[in-house]
């Protein structure tokens, strides 16, 4: 008997009604090589097909890919379970364990300090993220734990080495997907999905679609640990941007092609991302019709870019629509200052009739903005827009 399975016996004894099954071999379909995580000399693995009892009903027990075996050389012992009645998820004999949105969750018999690539199967998405080497104890089907629930099946959770290649994790995703039936691609609402995990480094989505996925509210909201966020994701379908990436303190810039053109409500989207030097320009936010908060609270922002409400045409903007937008932004330099109300003046678009009012805090020893001519535009509209800067009306 191995020293994991040894160990698993001496807490848990070895019971009848434990599922087991033999690996599938790796294969090339359409020429396109896939990864079996055992291949890859991972830390964890759990495969919702296997080592998971009750067969069928509520989980209180799952143990490792290679429980009753040989581990691989960086294998882990830690194995999962659930001792409270109400939290323990449900096994289905289909091959996924499946978790709700109020409490279900699963946890490590030890907290787990190791970093590596952190590959979660569930059938609204194969998502994969680096993650560091922060103590988690419990998980979910995204992951840690960190107080929001979804419901969503959980097929398997693999955490690799740091060294596998993007290649690798693709070829992960696409066994998963292919040999255990989980979902790929994300669709629909995504509220929450992340939130709150500081583990996150940075995700590893380039083998995703996110294009069919909606609603990104508080989706990786204060994840500070998160330092890069991936250029090429599709988030043309994104209505709701609210909170998204808030208080994402490590995110030191944001990615300017990103598709945001259809999103209307970006409240507080990049509140207190206090790492976040500059804004890219080349971001379409005409569509937005909420900016409250927006850029709250980034303390290190010194540069806003020039134009980038020339084209906004939000039809009716929402009561507040810049309330605060830069509120606290206390390194934005006097020609963003400029920047930002010569732009909304462009637009010529009209302010609410509930809260009209432009909040912009800045360094004012980086000089006097020149903001006669927008201003007084600004206040000709009607109804007419009222601009605060470092608390003095304008």
């Amino acid at each position: 008997m191995t020293e994991f399975a040894g160990r698993i016996s001496r807490y848990r004894p070895e019971r009848a009604g434990v599922c087991s099954a033999t690996r599938p071999a790796t294969r090339t379909p359409d020429g396109i090589p896939y990864w079996a995580p055992l291949d890859l000399n991972p830390y964890l693995y759990f495969d919702a097909r296997v080592n998971v009892s009750t067969e069928g009903g509520e989980v209180d027990l799952w143990y490792a890919q290679w429980y009753g075996g040989t581990a691989p050389p960086n294998g882990l012992s830690d194995y999962l379970d659930q001792g409270t009645a109400e939290w323990k998820p449900i096994h289905s004999t289909d091959g996924y364990i499946q978790f709700d949105n109020v409490d279900t969750r699963l946890e490590y018999d030890s907290p787990v300090g190791q970093a590596g690539v952190l590959i979660c199967a569930t059938d609204n998405g194969i998502f994969a993220y680096e993650v560091d080497a922060d103590s988690v104890d419990e998980i979910t089907a995204l992951g840690w734990e960190r107080g929001y629930f979804q419901t969503l099946r959980l097929y398997a959770m693999t955490l690799l080495p740091a060294t596998v290649s993007d290649l690798q994790i693709a070829g992960v995703i696409q066994y998963f997907e292919e040999e255990l039936g989980a979902t790929r691609n994300p669709t629909g609402a995504l509220t929450n999905y992340w939130c709150s995990r500081t583990d996150l480094v940075t995700t590893k989505f380039d083998a995703l679609d996110f294009s069919g996925a909606t609603n990104f509210q508080s989706c990786w909201q204060s994840c500070s640990s998160l330092v890069s966020f991936p250029a090429e994701l599709d988030l043309s379908s994104g209505t709701s941007f609210r909170q998204s990436w808030q208080s994402c303190t490590s995110l030191g810039e944001f990615p300017g092609t990103l598709d945001l053109s259809s999103g209307t409500d970006f409240k507080s989207s990049w509140y207190n991302c206090s790492s976040l030097v500059s804004f890219p320009g080349t971001l379409d936010l005409s569509s937005g019709t909420y900016f409250m908060f927006s850029w709250g609270n980034c303390s290190s922002l010194e540069d806003f870019p020039a134009n980038m409400f020339d084209y906004w045409s939000p039809g009716t903007p929402a009561s507040n629509c810049f309330g605060y937008a830069w509120y606290n932004c206390s390194s934005l330099t006097a020609t963003s200052v400029e920047n930002i109300l010569t732009s909304i003046a462009t637009s010529g678009v009209d302010a609410p009739a509930s809260g009209p009012d432009i909040t912009i805090d800045y360094d004012d020893g980086t000089g006097t903005p020149d903001i006669t001519s927008a201003v007084t535009t600004l206040k000709a509209c009607s109804p007419a827009w009222t601009i605060t800067l470092n608390g003095t009306p304008q």
